[in-house]
C-alpha cells in the first residue's frame, strides 16, 4: 500500500464505520467553512483536499470562504451564518468568553502572529523597539487580542504604541507608504507578501516577543458539536486528510486554491506563504489534536496580560472528542 494510500486508511479507520456505506446512505451534507482572511497560502491544505474529493468522501458538500480578521469570522460560526470556520486561537478565546457559543474541534498551528517592519526603517529585536512607533491594526483581530499580553510581558503601557486602527489590506499599505512604522501581520501572508513586492519586510511572532500562544484552529458552534457529532467527526477526518495531503504535495495544494480564486493568486507567494505556515504546525498526535497544556498556556496569557476575564477552564473552550488516530 502508497504511503498516502496508508494515511487514508489509518485515518477513515478511525471514524469507526464504513466510509463508503456512509457516503452511499445519503446525500452529502451542506457544509461551509469561513477562513479568517483573505485567500493566502494556509488556507491551501482545505483547498486540495476539496478538490480531490475528500470531504465528499466522507459526504460533505464543502464551500469556502473568505473572512475579514478572526473576531469577526469567529462570530459567523456563533451565529450560524457557517459551519465551521478557521480563526485564531486568542480570538476565539476572547469571542467564546463573551458569551459566543463556539468551540474548537482541531488545531492546527502555533501562534502564527507577530508584528511586520521593513528592516531599512526599523529592525525589531525586541517589543521596546516599538516605544515611540506607530503600528496598523485590524479591529477585532487576533493580534489586537494577544498585543495587550506583549506590553505586559515587556513592562510596557498601551501609550507607548500608537495603534493605527484599519481594514485589512490598508494596514499593511500604510507600512509601505510610511504611514506606519510596523503593522501587525500573519507571519505566513503579509511579510511574504510585502518581500513579493520588493519591500524588504522582516517580522517576529509574538512568540520572540515573549508570548507564546497557539494559533489557527477548526472552530464550530456548540450545537453543532451536540447535535452532530458525525459531522464534526467527519470534517475533522477530512481535514486532517487534506492537511497530510497538502505536506506531501505543496504544490498541488496552491494550485488548488488559485483555481477558485476569483481573482488571479501568485502561486510563488502561495507557495511561501503555506511552507512558513507549516513550519508553525503543533507537531501534536494524531493532527490536529489539542495540547491541553498549550491552550491552558494561551488562557493565562490572556488572562494575565491580555483583560480576558473568564472563570471557565480551559477545557470549555475546546473539545479532542472528533481527533481519530
Amino acid at each position: 500500500m502508497q504511503r498516502r494510500d496508508f494515511l487514508k486508511a489509518g485515518i477513515v479507520a478511525g471514524l469507526g464505520w464504513p466510509l463508503a456505506a456512509r457516503a452511499a446512505a445519503a446525500a452529502p451534507d451542506a457544509v461551509s467553512i469561513r477562513f479568517n482572511w483573505s485567500w493566502v497560502g494556509n488556507y491551501a491544505p482545505v483547498v486540495l483536499g476539496r478538490e480531490r474529493g475528500y470531504y465528499k468522501d466522507v459526504g460533505i458538500d464543502l464551500t469556502v470562504g473568505q473572512g475579514k480578521g478572526s473576531g469577526a469570522t469567529i462570530r459567523q460560526a456563533g451565529a450560524k451564518l457557517d459551519t465551521f470556520v478557521w480563526a485564531d486561537t486568542s480570538a476565539l478565546l476572547v469571542v467564546a468568553s463573551q458569551g459566543v457559543p463556539v468551540k474548537a474541534v482541531m488545531m492546527m498551528t502555533k501562534c502564527n502572529l507577530g508584528v511586520v517592519t521593513l528592516k531599512d526603517r526599523l529592525v525589531i529585536r525586541s517589543a521596546r523597539d516599538l516605544i515611540g512607533k506607530k503600528v496598523s491594526a485590524t479591529p477585532g483581530d487576533g493580534n489586537t487580542q494577544i498585543w495587550p499580553a506583549v506590553l505586559a510581558a515587556n513592562g510596557m503601557k498601551a501609550s507607548d504604541v500608537e495603534l493605527v486602527y484599519l481594514d485589512g489590506t490598508a494596514a499593511v499599505a500604510a507600512l509601505r507608504t510610511g504611514r506606519v512604522d510596523a503593522a501587525f501581520c500573519g507571519i505566513s501572508d503579509q511579510p511574504v507578501t510585502l518581500r513579493k513586492a520588493g519591500f524588504p519586510a522582516v517580522a517576529v511572532t509574538f512568540a520572540d516577543l515573549g508570548v507564546p500562544t497557539l494559533g489557527s484552529a477548526l472552530i464550530t458552534h456548540q450545537d453543532t458539536i451536540r447535535e452532530k457529532p458525525d459531522l464534526v467527526r467527519r470534517m475533522v477526518t477530512a481535514t486532517q486528510r487534506s492537511w497530510i495531503a497538502a505536506l506531501e504535495d505543496p504544490k498541488a495544494a496552491v494550485q488548488a486554491l488559485v483555481k477558485i480564486a476569483e481573482t488571479p493568486l501568485n502561486a510563488e507567494l502561495l507557495a511561501n506563504s503555506l511552507e512558513v505556515f507549516q513550519g508553525l504546525a503543533t507537531g501534536a498526535k494524531p493532527t490536529g489534536r489539542i495540547e491541553p497544556a498549550a491552550l491552558q498556556q494561551t488562557l493565562d496569557v490572556l488572562k494575565q496580560h491580555g483583560g480576558l476575564k473568564t472563570d471557565r477552564p480551559a477545557d470549555a473552550f475546546f473539545t479532542n472528542d472528533f481527533i481519530g488516530a
